[in-house]
Protein backbone atom coordinates (compact mmCIF):
# COMPACT_ATOMS: atom_id res chain seq x y z
CA UNK A 1 0.00 0.00 0.00
CA UNK A 2 2.64 2.28 0.67
CA UNK A 3 3.88 2.15 -3.03
CA UNK A 4 0.19 3.60 -3.74
CA UNK A 5 0.29 6.14 -1.54
CA UNK A 6 4.09 7.38 -3.05
CA UNK A 7 2.81 9.10 -6.16
CA UNK A 8 -0.36 11.22 -5.42
CA UNK A 9 1.96 12.26 -2.32
CA UNK A 10 4.66 13.41 -4.76
CA UNK A 11 2.17 15.10 -7.45
CA UNK A 12 0.53 16.81 -4.45
CA UNK A 13 3.92 18.40 -3.37
CA UNK A 14 5.12 19.04 -6.85
CA UNK A 15 2.03 21.44 -7.03
CA UNK A 16 2.54 22.49 -3.82
CA UNK A 17 6.05 23.81 -5.38
CA UNK A 18 4.83 25.38 -8.68
CA UNK A 19 2.35 27.13 -6.71
CA UNK A 20 5.21 28.71 -5.36
CA UNK A 21 7.13 29.32 -8.01
CA UNK A 22 4.20 30.59 -10.52
CA UNK A 23 3.44 32.58 -7.37
CA UNK A 24 6.81 34.07 -8.00
CA UNK A 25 6.34 34.22 -11.93
CA UNK A 26 3.87 36.48 -11.96
CA UNK A 27 5.77 38.84 -8.52
CA UNK A 28 8.52 39.46 -10.67
CA UNK A 29 6.42 40.21 -13.70
CA UNK A 30 4.26 42.65 -12.04
CA UNK A 31 7.52 44.33 -10.24
CA UNK A 32 10.27 43.29 -13.33
CA UNK A 33 12.74 42.60 -10.79
CA UNK A 34 13.52 40.54 -8.19
CA UNK A 35 11.86 42.69 -5.01
CA UNK A 36 9.19 40.79 -3.57
CA UNK A 37 8.80 39.63 0.22
CA UNK A 38 8.04 36.23 1.64
CA UNK A 39 4.88 37.49 2.52
CA UNK A 40 3.99 38.67 -0.20
CA UNK A 41 5.07 35.48 -2.38
CA UNK A 42 2.86 33.38 0.69
CA UNK A 43 -0.06 35.71 -0.58
CA UNK A 44 0.62 35.48 -3.92
CA UNK A 45 0.65 31.79 -3.61
CA UNK A 46 -2.72 31.30 -1.79
CA UNK A 47 -1.10 29.31 1.49
CA UNK A 48 0.81 30.42 4.79
CA UNK A 49 4.22 31.64 4.86
CA UNK A 50 5.10 28.51 7.30
CA UNK A 51 3.99 26.49 3.77
CA UNK A 52 6.57 28.70 1.54
CA UNK A 53 9.21 28.10 4.10
CA UNK A 54 8.62 24.38 4.40
CA UNK A 55 9.67 23.70 1.10
CA UNK A 56 12.25 26.54 0.85
CA UNK A 57 15.01 28.04 2.88
CA UNK A 58 14.47 31.55 1.56
CA UNK A 59 13.74 34.15 -1.44
CA UNK A 60 16.70 33.13 -3.44
CA UNK A 61 16.19 29.37 -2.99
CA UNK A 62 12.77 30.47 -4.94
CA UNK A 63 14.73 32.01 -7.35
CA UNK A 64 16.81 29.23 -8.22
CA UNK A 65 14.18 26.63 -8.54
CA UNK A 66 12.04 28.93 -10.78
CA UNK A 67 15.75 30.21 -12.98
CA UNK A 68 15.77 25.91 -13.21
CA UNK A 69 12.69 25.16 -13.89
CA UNK A 70 12.47 28.16 -16.83
CA UNK A 71 15.91 27.15 -18.04
CA UNK A 72 14.19 23.79 -18.83
CA UNK A 73 11.35 24.14 -20.33
CA UNK A 74 12.82 26.70 -22.44
CA UNK A 75 15.55 24.69 -23.59
CA UNK A 76 12.92 21.79 -24.22
CA UNK A 77 10.91 24.04 -25.84
CA UNK A 78 13.51 25.35 -28.83
CA UNK A 79 14.61 21.82 -28.63
CA UNK A 80 10.83 20.20 -29.79
CA UNK A 81 10.78 22.94 -32.29
CA UNK A 82 13.77 23.22 -33.79
CA UNK A 83 13.93 19.36 -34.34
CA UNK A 84 10.81 19.47 -36.48
CA UNK A 85 12.88 21.86 -39.10
CA UNK A 86 16.11 20.08 -39.64
CA UNK A 87 17.03 20.40 -42.99
CA UNK A 88 15.69 23.95 -43.45
CA UNK A 89 16.93 27.38 -43.91
CA UNK A 90 18.30 29.32 -41.37
CA UNK A 91 15.80 32.27 -41.74
CA UNK A 92 13.42 29.50 -41.12
CA UNK A 93 14.72 27.68 -38.19
CA UNK A 94 14.89 31.65 -37.00
CA UNK A 95 11.14 31.87 -37.63
CA UNK A 96 10.10 28.35 -35.28
CA UNK A 97 13.07 29.74 -32.32
CA UNK A 98 11.32 33.13 -32.43
CA UNK A 99 7.73 31.76 -32.60
CA UNK A 100 8.66 29.73 -29.81
CA UNK A 101 9.92 32.22 -27.14
CA UNK A 102 7.32 34.44 -27.99
CA UNK A 103 4.78 31.81 -27.09
CA UNK A 104 7.36 30.64 -24.09
CA UNK A 105 7.55 34.55 -22.40
CA UNK A 106 3.65 34.66 -22.58
CA UNK A 107 3.38 31.28 -20.59
CA UNK A 108 6.21 32.59 -18.53
CA UNK A 109 6.13 35.87 -17.92
CA UNK A 110 9.39 36.36 -15.79
CA UNK A 111 11.50 35.13 -18.14
CA UNK A 112 12.39 38.38 -20.07
CA UNK A 113 13.22 40.15 -16.54
CA UNK A 114 15.51 37.08 -15.60
CA UNK A 115 17.32 36.61 -18.42
CA UNK A 116 18.16 40.49 -18.68
CA UNK A 117 19.29 40.60 -15.11
CA UNK A 118 21.19 37.42 -15.98
CA UNK A 119 24.74 39.09 -16.27
CA UNK A 120 27.75 37.05 -14.20
CA UNK A 121 26.18 36.07 -10.90
CA UNK A 122 22.62 37.53 -11.58
CA UNK A 123 19.58 35.66 -10.22
CA UNK A 124 18.47 34.47 -14.06
CA UNK A 125 22.15 34.16 -15.08
CA UNK A 126 21.41 30.08 -16.08
CA UNK A 127 18.53 30.98 -18.43
CA UNK A 128 20.81 33.76 -19.90
CA UNK A 129 23.49 31.17 -20.78
CA UNK A 130 20.95 28.69 -22.31
CA UNK A 131 19.66 31.68 -24.74
CA UNK A 132 23.36 31.78 -25.64
CA UNK A 133 23.92 28.11 -26.28
CA UNK A 134 21.22 28.47 -29.09
CA UNK A 135 22.87 31.35 -30.72
CA UNK A 136 26.18 30.32 -30.47
CA UNK A 137 25.16 26.73 -31.88
CA UNK A 138 23.51 28.03 -34.86
CA UNK A 139 25.94 30.35 -35.56
CA UNK A 140 28.85 27.61 -35.58
CA UNK A 141 26.52 25.75 -37.84
CA UNK A 142 25.51 27.99 -40.24
CA UNK A 143 29.31 29.32 -40.32
CA UNK A 144 31.87 26.64 -39.87
CA UNK A 145 35.51 27.37 -38.80
CA UNK A 146 33.99 30.51 -37.35
CA UNK A 147 36.74 31.49 -34.44
CA UNK A 148 35.24 31.47 -30.93
CA UNK A 149 35.66 34.27 -29.65
CA UNK A 150 33.61 36.04 -33.13
CA UNK A 151 31.24 32.91 -32.61
CA UNK A 152 30.37 34.41 -28.80
CA UNK A 153 30.22 38.12 -30.16
CA UNK A 154 27.88 37.47 -32.22
CA UNK A 155 25.72 35.30 -29.90
CA UNK A 156 25.70 37.66 -27.67
CA UNK A 157 24.48 40.66 -30.35
CA UNK A 158 21.95 38.01 -31.00
CA UNK A 159 20.64 37.80 -27.74
CA UNK A 160 20.84 40.86 -26.46
CA UNK A 161 18.78 42.06 -29.83
CA UNK A 162 16.43 38.91 -28.56
CA UNK A 163 16.20 40.12 -24.98
CA UNK A 164 15.18 43.57 -25.88
CA UNK A 165 12.84 43.10 -28.44
CA UNK A 166 10.92 40.62 -26.20
CA UNK A 167 11.25 42.70 -23.43
CA UNK A 168 8.40 45.08 -25.80
CA UNK A 169 6.86 41.96 -26.65
CA UNK A 170 6.05 41.48 -23.41
CA UNK A 171 5.11 44.97 -22.50
CA UNK A 172 2.14 45.67 -25.64
CA UNK A 173 -0.91 44.50 -26.36
CA UNK A 174 -1.69 41.06 -27.57
CA UNK A 175 -2.69 42.37 -31.27
CA UNK A 176 0.53 44.33 -31.85
CA UNK A 177 2.33 41.19 -30.40
CA UNK A 178 2.88 39.19 -33.88
CA UNK A 179 4.40 42.38 -35.42
CA UNK A 180 7.32 42.87 -33.18
CA UNK A 181 7.59 38.69 -33.38
CA UNK A 182 7.92 39.28 -37.17
CA UNK A 183 9.88 42.17 -36.93
CA UNK A 184 12.37 40.28 -34.58
CA UNK A 185 13.17 37.67 -36.93
CA UNK A 186 13.54 40.30 -40.20
CA UNK A 187 16.42 41.83 -37.53
CA UNK A 188 18.42 38.50 -36.46
CA UNK A 189 17.75 37.12 -40.38
CA UNK A 190 19.65 40.58 -42.05
CA UNK A 191 22.10 40.37 -39.35
CA UNK A 192 23.25 37.35 -40.08
CA UNK A 193 22.88 37.50 -43.70
CA UNK A 194 24.49 40.70 -43.77
CA UNK A 195 27.59 39.45 -41.36
CA UNK A 196 28.16 36.18 -43.29
CA UNK A 197 26.48 35.92 -46.93
CA UNK A 198 27.08 32.85 -48.71
CA UNK A 199 30.55 32.49 -50.52
CA UNK A 200 29.06 33.40 -54.04
CA UNK A 201 26.78 36.07 -52.97
CA UNK A 202 27.28 40.39 -54.54
CA UNK A 203 28.55 41.60 -51.11
CA UNK A 204 31.97 39.46 -51.51
CA UNK A 205 32.82 41.53 -54.74
CA UNK A 206 31.77 45.17 -53.32
CA UNK A 207 35.10 46.47 -51.96
CA UNK A 208 32.69 50.39 -51.36
CA UNK A 209 30.52 48.43 -49.46
CA UNK A 210 29.84 50.15 -46.15
CA UNK A 211 29.41 46.95 -44.24
CA UNK A 212 31.74 44.86 -45.32
CA UNK A 213 30.87 40.98 -44.81
CA UNK A 214 33.16 39.14 -42.13
CA UNK A 215 32.94 35.42 -43.42
CA UNK A 216 31.07 33.18 -45.70
CA UNK A 217 28.12 30.92 -44.52
CA UNK A 218 26.66 27.78 -45.77
CA UNK A 219 24.00 28.33 -48.67
CA UNK A 220 20.75 29.43 -46.83
CA UNK A 221 19.24 25.92 -47.79
CA UNK A 222 21.61 23.93 -45.86
CA UNK A 223 21.34 20.96 -43.46
CA UNK A 224 20.89 22.91 -39.71
CA UNK A 225 20.55 19.21 -37.89
CA UNK A 226 23.83 19.32 -36.08
CA UNK A 227 22.56 22.69 -34.31
CA UNK A 228 20.24 20.81 -31.90
CA UNK A 229 21.92 18.60 -30.34
CA UNK A 230 23.94 21.24 -28.55
CA UNK A 231 20.86 22.42 -26.82
CA UNK A 232 20.48 19.16 -24.32
CA UNK A 233 20.80 20.64 -21.19
CA UNK A 234 23.74 18.35 -20.52
CA UNK A 235 25.47 19.14 -23.54
CA UNK A 236 28.28 22.01 -23.46
CA UNK A 237 27.03 24.28 -26.42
Amino acid sequence: MQELRTEPRQRRSQQSIDAILDAAERLIAQQGQVGFTANELANEAGMSIGRVYYWFPDIPAVITALVERGATRMTDALTAAMSMHVGEATSVVLQHAIRTLCVYVEHNPAAVSLCITGGEAGAGRLMHERLLDVASALVKNRVPGIPDIENMIVARTMVGITLGMLNGYNATEPEFRPHIEQELVYVLASYLFSRFPPSDDVAWTLSDRVVQPSRPSRRLNASVGQVWPALAPDQPA
